[in-house]
């Protein structure tokens, strides 16, 4: 995971979960840090306590079509239950049907 973390979206990822309480405030705290100096200036509970954060709020690939999901969906994807956005429109559509 700590490989995406160069990803261009990701510190937009970590904004919104900072802006939308997905973190708690320890978590917060930490994210804030990183986005400020770096993932490298935090120490290594820091980095455990961040990695967890980043784990438990992130989806490797959509459920359906096993894509990787981008962090620019991410949060999408985790209030449509790990589908991508391609494939949570398709189910919808579906089940509009």
């Amino acid at each position: 995971m700590n490989q995406r973390y160069n990803d261009d979206d990701f510190a937009g990822f970590v904004e919104e979960l900072v802006i939308t309480k997905r973190l708690n405030k320890t978590e917060a705290g930490i994210a804030k840090q990183m986005l400020d100096q770096g993932y490298n200036s935090l120490s290594e509970i820091q980095k455990n306590v961040f990695d967890n954060a980043i784990e438990r709020n992130s989806v490797k690939e959509c459920k359906r079509c096993s894509n990787e999901i981008p962090w620019s969906e991410m949060i999408e994807a985790l209030d449509n239950r790990g589908l991508c956005g391609w494939c949570h429109h398709f189910k919808s559509k579906m089940e509009e049907e």
